[in-house]
């Protein structure tokens, strides 16, 4: 008001003055506005809202185990495509260089002192005698420094089935890494569900426990009014008194609780304030029969198909310690690129094509406990394989089982809750009435926390037996279905 009355005067005073007034006091206004605009929308930049799926797919996109495990994949992808490019000749240029302690000659004359006999003998006859120097003169094959170079070919055309094992193994790992990576995404599902959930179980832990309190705060104001009146024992105001407190231990203790949870959540999800806006709460469903879930289990769960992998290289290492006893042939070509020296060349052949086949028959490689190891691992994989299907089917037999009971477990206890409720209003109400102890009355209300917390305790775990059966049968689709209608 103050304000609007300079403003006036001012108009009054001196237009001008007036209009550059209300000008500066606009720009104020707006500026501030804009001020608190931008902190309220910091505020809540910094939090987040996620669903049980949306924060599925937050997670799927910045989780550093799951970013590992892709790359696992591409390394395997890439061993693969090396373990195809084994069947490809061997292609190289190579070049020497050579010096020689003296240069490497050929003496066509094998007794030097009859040669010269010879020469002396011809007397004056020069071409004779040109002939005959020429034939004594040492013949240079090889410079005393000289330089060759070869384009060298090489191709492998029996190892014994190494290379073709070897290209089975690194395809058969290619499809391992996939696996992996789809292990990876299921633990971490069900790692998330059980931080997602736990944050909001201990919200309603929370919930109860300041419902309970407000309870035991109106409890202990009326015990305060009857004590004052003399109605009731100084001692019955000192257990209404400890009944608060503890209810207020017990707030403190589930938001200590909630806090610690939080942590968990805003780290899975890379947030600074993850709010999950699922519920415990959900509808009634009816879940298939248990062999449905065993036998999508046996036909998706990666864990089992990465145990067969394992079976199968194990398979194929025994053919190939079996290779080290076959022989090994290859084809092998040569041409020559340059020489420095040229008589050298004109007495070796431009190019070559050959044939090398090689067989050990004694080898201190240990060649059969080679092959003996390959069998015990083999026998191992197997054995491995069949144990993971026995315990897959039992883990998939006892998550089934447990959230039937959860489910059945959780929704019986609303009549108790019921009771609880109404144990408490009575209790309450006898005690305005004279007919009942502070501790009677803190009894019913901590007997009601206690259901209050089960129920929900129980919620929570079914939840985490329902993401487990589905992650296991790879319907985590059907999960969110199930969990989001609320």
């Amino acid at each position: 008001m103050i304000v609007l009355k300079t403003v006036a005067a001012n108009i009054r005073n001196n237009s001008a003055l007036c209009f550059k007034t209300v000008l500066l006091y606009f720009i104020i206004c707006l500026f501030g506005y804009q001020l608190f605009a931008n902190n309220d929308s910091n505020d809540i930049e910094l939090k987040h809202t996620f669903g049980i799926k949306g924060a599925w797919q937050r997670v799927l996109s910045i989780n550093e185990s799951i970013r590992l495990e892709m790359l696992n994949t591409q390394k395997a992808k890439n061993l693969k495509l090396e373990a195809k490019l084994s069947f490809l000749p061997e292609v190289n240029l190579s070049a020497i260089y050579i010096h020689l302690d003296k240069p490497s000659t050929i003496d066509l004359i094998q007794d030097r002192a009859g040669f010269n006999q010879i020469q002396a003998g011809i007397g004056n006859n020069p071409p004779l005698s040109n002939i005959l120097n020429i034939i004594g003169t040492p013949i240079t094959i090889l410079k005393q420094d000289s330089i060759f170079s070869a384009l060298n070919i090489i191709y492998p055309l029996y190892t014994g089935n190494k290379r073709l094992m070897g290209a089975k193994i690194a395809n058969v790992l290619a499809k391992d890494s996939h696996e992996a990576l789809r292990l990876r995404e299921l633990a971490t599902f069900e790692e998330l569900v059980g931080i997602y959930y736990a944050v909001i179980l201990n919200k309603e832990i929370l919930h109860s426990c300041m419902e309970i309190e407000q309870s035991a705060y109106i409890h202990y104001e009326n015990a305060k009014k009857l004590n004052k009146l003399g109605q009731i024992a100084r001692l019955e105001l000192l257990a209404a008194e400890s009944g608060l407190d503890k209810a207020k231990n017990a707030t403190l203790a589930a938001k200590n609780a909630l806090e610690i949870s939080q942590l968990a959540l805003d780290s899975i999800l890379g947030s600074n304030q993850a709010i999950p806006i699922s519920s415990l709460s959900f509808q009634t469903y009816i879940l298939k029969n248990e062999q449905h879930y065993i036998d999508m289990t046996m036909q998706n769960y990666p864990a089992l198909k990465i145990a067969a992998n394992g079976r199968q290289i194990a398979d194929y290492k025994r053919y190939i310690a079996f290779g080290n006893f076959m022989p090994k042939i290859a084809a092998f070509g040569s041409y020559m690129v340059t020489s420095s020296d040229q008589r050298f060349r004109q007495i070796m052949p431009n190019w070559l094509i050959g044939l090398n086949a090689s067989w050990s028959i004694i080898s201190p490689k240990g060649k059969f406990p080679q092959y003996q190891i390959a069998k015990i691992e083999q026998i191992h994989a197997d054995t491995m394989e069949s144990k993971a299907i026995k315990d897959m089917q039992l883990l998939i037999k006892k998550s089934y089982k447990q959230a039937i009971f959860k489910h059945e477990e959780r929704e019986n206890l609303a009549s108790s809750i019921m009771l609880a409720r109404e144990n408490v209003r009575l209790q309450e109400k006898a005690f305005l009435q004279g007919i009942s102890t502070s501790n009677e009355v803190n009894d019913a209300r901590n007997a009601l926390l206690s259901i209050l917390v089960e129920q929900q305790r129980l919620a929570y775990e079914e939840i985490i037996y329902l993401a487990k059966l589905m992650a296991l049968s790879g319907e985590i689709d059907e999960f969110f279905n199930i969990v989001e209608k609320y």
